[in-house]
């Protein structure tokens, strides 16, 4: 299996994963934001708008395409650590937000046409809520994994590409993210020594590398925009060049030492990921009821308080009793207590 060349990598290496991580939540961050920006205003903003629109293709391809790079031990470790760190963390922190988000939606009056009620509560163990989605999937591509880890490689790329080709739309959100990403989860396992290639191809070859990037985003931003990206064939096609392009620019960012704010906005998606809605919600509000209409503004000055303030908090809340809400405690872990400072990379569990 190519994914167990992954584990041996330099520190360049790492960083440049750690800049893709922070790259991609920052793009979800600007498309949420983008959006409730547009709702408030009454259009979207033109320049965010446009750019929200041409990474659609492959941002949360580029998030699972990483996540799926250093799956190769979990996969044929351990079941119990498997169970504990690719199972129980990701459960821990999505019952846990999910029953956050949902409250302070219930209790916070607001104007909105998506009506919250407690129905909500009651559908989080089968209906992941908003942006949570992500983390409840991927605890399912891990153990969709696990179980077909000694099927072979062919075999889980046809499933997994069969099943983003039926395009299945059953309003469950969990059977039809899981259609639609699986394929790229897939490609991070069993692609992982490709994907490091790439990466240091860029490195030993930066001019081509940013030519052939400049090439492939031209290609992604043409088939957007004329709305050929909505061909199914032309969506995977304009994935796989975007989340391309995205791994030789940042790996050529850390070679140069120019990624380290990406990078450890990478190192604490996790906490972004998780916390991001309500300061994304406040920061909006504010700006708009100060009579800031211009709509590309706004979203800049939103996303940047968005991005920035979930990383604040688990720096005041760490090793406090209030870290619970970022750091799992050892009560829910099946293995040894957690170390004294605690992991955040998203993808490794803790």
């Amino acid at each position: 299996m190519a994914a167990d060349t992954a584990f041996d990598v330099s520190k360049q290496r790492i960083d440049w994963i750690d800049m893709a991580k922070g790259l991609t939540i920052i793009l979800v961050v600007m498309e949420h934001t983008t959006a409730g920006v547009g709702a408030a205003l009454g259009q979207l903003p033109l320049v965010f708008g446009a750019l929200a629109e041409f990474a659609k293709p492959f941002r949360m391809p580029l998030f699972f395409l990483v996540a799926g790079l250093f799956a190769y031990k979990a996969l044929y470790g351990d079941l119990r650590k498997f169970v504990d760190g690719k199972i129980v963390h990701f459960a821990y922190f999505y019952l846990l937000w999910s029953v956050i988000q949902i409250g302070l939606k219930i209790a916070v009056p607001h104007a909105s046409a998506w009506q919250v009620t407690y129905v909500d509560l009651l559908m989080i163990p089968i209906q992941p809520f908003a942006v949570l989605w992500f983390i409840y999937s991927l605890a399912m591509f891990f153990v969709a994994m696990r179980l077909l880890r000694d099927a072979r490689p062919v075999f889980v790329f046809f499933v997994a590409l069969a099943l983003y080709f039926a395009k299945i739309e059953t309003g469950w959100m969990l059977v039809d993210e899981f259609a639609w990403r699986f394929i790229w989860f897939v490609a991070g396992v069993y692609g992982a020594k490709q994907i490091f290639e790439l990466a240091d191809w860029a490195r030993d070859k930066p001019l081509h590398a940013v030519g052939l990037a400049s090439i492939m985003l031209a290609s992604v931003a043409a088939v957007v925009f004329s709305h050929l990206v909505d061909i199914r064939g032309l969506e995977l096609l304009m994935g796989i060049a975007g989340a391309g392009s995205a791994v030789m620019l940042v790996s050529l960012l850390a070679s140069a030492g120019l990624g380290a704010p990406l990078a450890y906005i990478g190192r604490h998606s996790l906490y972004i990921f998780l916390a991001f809605f309500l300061p994304m919600a406040a920061m909006r509000t504010g700006l708009v009821r100060m009579g800031i209409d211009n709509g590309d503004l706004v979203t800049l000055l939103t996303t940047a308080f968005a991005v920035a303030a979930p990383i604040v908090a688990y720096r005041v809340v760490v090793n406090t009793p209030l870290d619970v809400f970022f750091v799992r405690p050892d009560m829910f872990r099946l293995t040894s207590p957690r170390p004294h400072t605690p992991k955040i990379m998203v993808a490794a569990g803790d």
